[in-house]
């Protein structure tokens, strides 16, 4: 829009403009940050920083950790999967055994998910994110960054606070917080929320099926302690319990497809059973169904995808689930203070149990029929039945067509972490620690376990195959253990008044080991052709849904047509069951060469074949063991110049390091991805005008072996595995400002330009693309997950009065495209977006209360919270109506305009 252009046009300038009014008085408010373990000024540290007070995100309106991201240069998060990524290094899967590359710490304690990082101001004191990997003094897998969450604490006096916020789409979250001393150097903290909304962002056109999309049921509460224990001793301890029943929140529905359904028999993306969206094919005759035998759940009528007219619908019959229970997180911090020295304890154990439940086929297709074709051994049987000379009878092949999954992640871990820190006045500072962390975690692996809701043959399969009585066709899920350990140390050397030497190592050992478990089992027409002619029945024609109709897989049926057809050899097929074929065992990775990398389980070798697995015969399910480990020598090395109080400017080398990674529950052939590593080049300036603050950085990361999912085929699977890419580039531009120009007005611009590249890479099959179907090169892609450029302006001005002051504000956001996968394919792509927010804050004098009124996505443009991979898609060389070119596209969208009022009150 023109006049959000005109807008941006006019922030920048103002922004960005250095000169200052001699007159000025009023000087930006400093920041405390204790990114380094020490508490200094923002501008004081030498590396690339946002941080956000509660106060400022009252004032921007930061709620969620995508709005953190919209504030932050080079910071990217994918709310629908919790992965985030920094300067174009991040997290690609969630998959817990590859490890994320931004490290979450809150209250010092480590923790896998970003989400607390998005918790309301009423309980944050201030999010510090450090962009570039910090690999000295945070260890677990920060080659990207590291986000640090910092609570706020108990206070000296008492205190009480209420908060309420009512939001459009029917959205309200009440929160409190009381505070103050309960003994002579005790304190304690209780706070929590409630939040509900009952309306969602995407609409069901389903009848009978509710909305979904931030749809949320939640609470959380808080409650801390702390303690001067003498005059040398300080102790705090929190507990944190949380829960969710939603329709919204990480995994819940998000987005939207881009793309008219695949409506082939069996799609390639699930081609274990057949296609649920074929029952809309417009196809006729032996392509089509059956006429008439479509049925979809609850009187639906949608015969195509609905988000072709309107991106916020969909049809499904199955809705989105997510529970989060059984969390429970406790931290504790202790120090003691010597008298040159601080001893600091930081440690604490977290749990949770996330399940998500979903539709599998994106459709709200029951059921339909597949055309007999003509001369069919289907047909024959049927009208032997019907002439009373057969005892069995056969009709066109009924499709359940209710797919669902379940992915879920069972996680709990612990951390221990010591610091011993000088403390003198000398020019020589230092800090050093030890850190351990374990965790454990039970999950399925990249997608879900899938399975077919009500009864179908693959709750019996055939040919002596364990019954499934869920009526799974792929189960995919691991349970591992992960250890690491740690020493550091990092030394600060003031050499002179103006310059400063930095110098940090770090050791770290990284072990995992667990077991993965794998069963699939196929009802479609890919799996039963070679079936018949290994039995000796080639000669009844081919082993599809055309040939055999209800009979396919019946062979339990097929042996009392002995008599029928008069060979006698058909008896012989009675007792071999009537439903699906096991394919767990024919899939399973067997390995010519030796033992597979990455498996430890012991070897069976059959006529120079090795297997690593076992099938447990009363489940059906294969497993096998995992295990492998992993080091690194990581650090700093920085110099830094402060010719003035008001001015540095700093040079960085690091060393970034992120562990190993199995793709774990995919049962394949090379599960293990080796380690990745980082050399980071930074130099930066930091600067304190009378009136205007000017954060610059600018960066070169020499990036070897991400670890990279990539999709190949197994039989008729497929599956995803990690690769590493050899050599990758990241390079950029990030500028913050804040400028007051006059008292009353504040303007901030934070921008980041961040081209990335793989310069160096094999290549590989895009199993999405249906048109390039043989190995494609990598080289000059951007990295994952990596806008080239990233804006954010701020602009508020404070009305003072009497009776108080109102501030208004505007935001400016505006994101480049970005890509979800190292093809770098249109299909796997973010298109750019802008939003512009608008807000106001009426503050009264006397401090008591606060009343914010704001619209954000003022002009309810589609914003893309991050680039999501495509799903592949069918190119039939017979039928026309299937073919796809380029896959399926996926967008996850940021959400549109909402409205709400929040009032606060301190007691």
């Amino acid at each position: 829009m023109k006049s959000k252009g005109i807008l941006f046009a006019t922030s920048i300038l103002a922004a960005t403009a250095i000169s200052v009014s001699a007159q000025a008085q009023a000087m930006i408010d400093e920041l405390v940050v204790t990114a380094e373990k020490r508490e200094q000024s923002l501008q004081d540290v030498p590396v690339a920083i946002s941080a956000f007070t509660s106060k400022q995100r009252d004032l921007v309106g930061i709620s969620t950790v995508q709005d953190l991201t919209n504030f932050t240069p080079g910071f990217v998060y994918q709310s629908s999967n919790d992965r985030s990524s920094m300067r174009g290094i991040g997290r690609l899967t969630n998959v817990h055994s590859v490890d994320g590359a931004v490290s979450i710490y809150v209250d010092g304690l480590f923790t896998p998910s970003t989400i607390l990082g998005g918790g309301p101001p009423l309980d944050i004191e201030r999010v510090e994110i450090l962009r570039g990997p910090q690999g000295t003094l945070y260890g677990r897998n920060a080659i990207g960054g590291t986000v640090n969450v910092i609570s706020v604490r108990p206070t000296n006096e008492p205190y009480a606070e209420v908060r309420g916020i009512v939001e459009s789409f029917n959205f309200t979250n009440l929160q409190m917080a009381v505070s103050g001393p309960i003994a002579d150097g005790l304190r304690m903290r209780f706070s929590g929320y409630k939040l509900d909304q009952k309306e969602g962002y995407f609409k069901n056109v389903t009848p009978g099926l509710p909305d979904e999309g931030a749809v949320r049921d939640e609470y959380q509460f808080q409650v801390q302690f702390e303690a001067d224990l003498g005059e040398n001793a300080e102790f705090w301890a929190s507990y944190r319990k949380l829960a969710w029943h939603n329709r919204g929140g990480p995994g819940a529905r998000a987005g939207y497809r881009g793309d008219e359904f695949s409506t082939g028999r069996v799609d390639v993306t699930t081609p274990l059973v057949f296609s649920s969206a074929h029952g809309f094919t417009p196809e006729t005759g032996l392509n089509g169904i059956v006429p008439g035998s479509l049925k979809q759940f609850n009187g639906a009528t949608s015969r195509s995808n609905p988000a072709l007219v309107d991106n916020r619908t969909f049809s499904t019959n199955i809705p989105q689930r997510v529970r989060l229970s059984g969390v429970n997180s406790f931290t504790t911090n202790f120090v003691y203070h010597l008298p040159t020295i601080d001893v600091k304890y930081v440690g604490g154990y977290q749990e949770y149990r996330y399940d998500l439940y979903g539709d599998a086929d994106f459709t709200a297709v029951q059921s339909y029929q597949i055309p007999l074709a003509p001369g069919s051994i289907c047909g024959t049987v049927g009208g032997l039945f019907s002439a009373g000379l057969s005892p069995v009878n056969c009709t066109p092949l009924t499709v359940n067509a209710n797919n669902g999954y379940h992915y879920f992640e069972y996680n709990k871990w612990y951390s221990h972490e010591i610091n011993l820190s000088s403390k003198n006045d000398g020019p020589l500072q230092w800090i050093a620690g030890a850190y351990y962390y374990n965790q454990e975690y039970l999950g399925t692996g990249v997608t879900a376990d899938f399975f077919l809701v009500g009864p179908s043959s693959l709750q019996t399969p055939i040919l002596g195959a364990a019954a499934n009585p869920k009526g799974y066709w792929s189960t995919a899920h691991y349970n591992l253990t992960t250890e690491s350990k740690a020493v550091f140390g990092q030394i600060d050397y003031q050499a002179s008044e103006t310059l400063k030497f930095t110098l940090g190592l770090r050791y770290t050992d990284d072990r995992k080991f667990g077991r993965e478990f794998r069963r699939i089992v196929c009802n479609s027409d890919t799996c039963y052709p070679g079936l018949y002619p290994a039995l000796g029945l080639g000669a009844f024609g081919p082993g599809t849904a055309a040939n055999w109709g209800s009979l396919l897989g019946d062979l339990n049926s097929l042996a009392k047509l002995a008599p029928v057809f008069g060979i006698p050899g058909l008896a012989g097929l009675n007792g071999l069951g009537n439903g699906a074929m096991d394919l767990t065992d024919t899939l399973a990775p067997k390995s010519n060469a030796g033992l597979i990398p990455g498996v430890s389980s012991p070897a069976i070798t059959t006529n120079g074949v090795v297997r690593q697995y076992v099938i447990d015969p009363a489940t059906g399910v294969a497993s096998r063991n995992l295990e492998g480990s992993s080091d690194a020598i990581t650090g700093t090395l920085g110099v830094q110049w402060q010719p003035d109080s008001d001015t540095m400017a700093y040079a960085r080398y690091s060393r970034g390091y992120k562990a190993f990674g199995f793709s774990a529950g995919s049962f394949l052939a090379a599960p293990r991805a080796e380690e990745e590593t980082v050399n980071s080049y930074e130099i930066g300036f930091k600067r304190d005008f009378d009136r205007f603050q000017l954060n610059l950085a600018a960066f070169f990361l020499d990036y070897r072996d991400l670890q990279a999912p990539v999709s190949v085929r197994v039989g008729a699977t497929n599956v995803t595995q990690f690769v590493n890419i050899a050599k990758s580039e990241s390079y950029g531009i990030e500028f913050s400002g804040i400028w007051r120009p006059v008292d009353q007005l504040r303007l901030t611009l934070d921008y980041g330009w961040n081209p990335t590249e793989i310069t160096e890479a094999a290549k590989f099959i895009n199993l999405n693309d249906n048109v390039n179907t043989g190995p494609v090169s990598i080289v000059g892609s951007p990295l994952p997950q990596a806008p080239e450029h990233k804006v954010a302006v701020n602009g508020t001005y404070t009305f003072e009065m009497d009776q108080g002051n109102l501030i208004a504000g505007v935001t400016y956001l505006q994101r480049s495209k970005s890509y979800a996968t190292i093809f770098a394919r249109e299909f796997d792509s973010a298109p750019a977006w802008d939003q512009v927010d608008l807000r106001a804050l009426w503050m009264p004098s006397g401090g008591k209360y606060t009343v914010i009124a704001y619209v954000k996505n003022v002009f309810d443009e589609d914003g893309y919270a991050a680039a999501v991979e495509a799903a592949q898609r069918n190119n039939s060389a017979t039928v026309a109506s299937d073919r796809f070119s380029n896959g399926a596209r996926n967008f996850e969208l940021t959400p549109p305009r909402i409205y709400g009022v929040e009032i606060q009150y301190r007691f």
